[in-house]
């Protein structure tokens, strides 16, 4: 039997329930942004809009991220604005100090 080396794991898991909104667990950078964008995309082509007030972006499992977090949230806002549902964000403490105003 060949071994292949360590197993290569997702920096980042992203779930779509296209009842209440997406949930994202790792890293959050520009590798993985492009991800999570067409993601937000995707809610919305699950979701029954008609019945939907507010998307939940749950990042409060992101462990390590950068300037990407902000990124997501000014795309989630964008196409939640569309649409007309409000976004509901949950952030980490990675992604609350990314987030956070810089003086």
């Amino acid at each position: 039997m060949t071994s292949t080396g360590p197993e290569k794991t997702a920096p980042v898991t992203i779930f779509v329930d296209g009842t209440s909104g997406i949930s994202v667990t790792g890293i959050l950078d520009a590798t993985t942004l492009p991800e999570l964008n067409r993601s937000v995309i995707e809610f919305f082509n699950l979701a029954d809009v008609a019945q939907l007030d507010v998307l939940t972006l749950d990042l409060s499992t992101v462990s390590a991220c950068d300037q990407a977090a902000s990124a997501a949230v000014r795309h989630a806002q964008s196409v939640c604005a569309e649409r007309a549902v409000a976004l509901r964000v949950v952030p980490s403490e990675a992604v609350r100090q990314v987030m956070a105003p810089r003086h």
